[in-house]
């Protein structure tokens, strides 16, 4: 399944720390996210057609879109 993921780190509406995600889409995937990532853990905005995703769901998010962590990982060290 190939999705386009684009991420970059973001808060919430109310200034929680995460990701904000963007990808193809995929009626399955947002399902899953949907069933696997909790309520109060994501956010949809629909002006940006963005996911805002908690941080404390990583390995959500990388068991939807694998190699997300090794990338989150890879980023940290250039700051």
């Amino acid at each position: 399944m190939k999705s386009n993921l684009a991420w970059w780190h973001g808060g919430s509406s109310q200034g929680k720390a995460g990701y904000y995600l963007r990808f193809d889409f995929d009626q399955d995937i947002i399902k899953a996210l949907k069933d696997t990532i909790p309520w109060e853990l994501r956010e949809w905005n629909q002006e940006t057609k963005t996911w805002w995703v908690d941080q404390r769901a990583e390995k959500s998010i990388n068991d939807l879109f694998p190699g997300f962590m090794e990338q989150v990982a890879s980023q940290m060290t250039l700051f």
